[in-house]
């Protein structure tokens, strides 16, 4: 356990100042390409574990068409994403039409891989529609930031006192003191941002969406878990040195990077 943590915290030291600076400093373009190659390698350990026996045409299909849904949401306008999911579907009907042999397992793939595009492709494009708002590149760095925050606080919290168990049947290590501890790390931080970069955000707002992005992160490492549960492995894959793989580093913004968004859109009345 401790060579496991030392090669976290080697790798964090290694990959996490230069993915700042790239973010901070960097154009727009940087993170839209950052955001790819996560989608990429993320839809890659999820169809290797959610779809081990498909066919690599049809996991390359859904890569590609996880790729394309970020670039659409991402420049895209409004009336875009519709046709687009009418032409995924088409293209998904087309395609197991042409590669199932055995029909009775065509529902639960078709279905896996459409899940695939959404679960990694959608919610993942969300980060870079946050860099597209105004002040969007220190918007991106508080998302990272306070998730970042609420996922070291839920492990110190949790390991320091952790006691009830949240939901053993998916996560057994979790508990509701790590949860506890995860939207406490998550407001402090996020009051930080208000007070140091973002002063127009204001305590009220700043409190919300700590509170919002503590929990929504914790449930997107849930949501996870749960997968790779059913999967019946430990890691999404081994992509990173002691983190394990893309899906395990991703997770905790699949749903809080589009509660960010949406609600930047709401709270200063952003025009998407």
């Amino acid at each position: 356990m401790e060579k496991i943590g030392r090669k976290k915290v080697r790798t964090g030291l290694l990959v996490v100042p230069p993915l700042i600076l790239l973010i901070a400093l960097g154009p727009p373009v940087v993170l839209v390409v950052l955001v790819l190659l996560s989608t990429f390698f993320g839809l890659r350990e999820f169809y290797a574990l959610a779809l081990p026996h498909s066919r690599e045409v049809e996991r390359f299909t859904g890569i590609g068409l996880g790729l394309v849904l970020s670039l659409v949401a991402t420049y895209g306008d409004a009336t875009m994403p519709p046709p687009f999911i009418v032409l995924l579907l088409l293209m998904l009907s087309l395609l197991f039409m042409g590669t199932s042999e055995d029909l009775s397992s065509t529902i639960s793939r078709m279905g896996t891989t459409f899940f695939g595009i959404f679960y990694i492709g959608f919610l993942l494009s969300h980060v870079s529609l946050i860099r597209n708002a105004a002040d969007g590149k220190r918007w991106v760095l508080f998302l990272i930031a306070t998730v970042w925050a609420a996922d070291i606080a839920a492990y110190a919290s949790g390991s320091l006192w952790g006691r009830h168990k949240l939901y053993p049947k998916i996560s057994p290590k979790k508990t509701y003191e790590g949860l506890g501890g995860a939207v406490v790390g998550s407001i402090l931080m996020a009051l930080a941002f208000a007070f140091f970069f973002i002063p127009y955000l204001g305590k009220g707002n700043a409190l919300f969406l700590g509170i919002g992005l503590g929990v929504l992160g914790q449930l997107g490492d849930f949501t996870e878990s749960m997968l790779k549960r059913s999967a019946q492995v430990k890691d999404s894959g081994s992509l990173i040195p002691g983190h394990g793989g893309m899906l395990d580093r991703l997770d905790s913004f699949l749903f809080s990077a589009p509660f960010l968004h949406y609600s930047i859109l709401y709270l200063f009345k952003e025009t998407p």
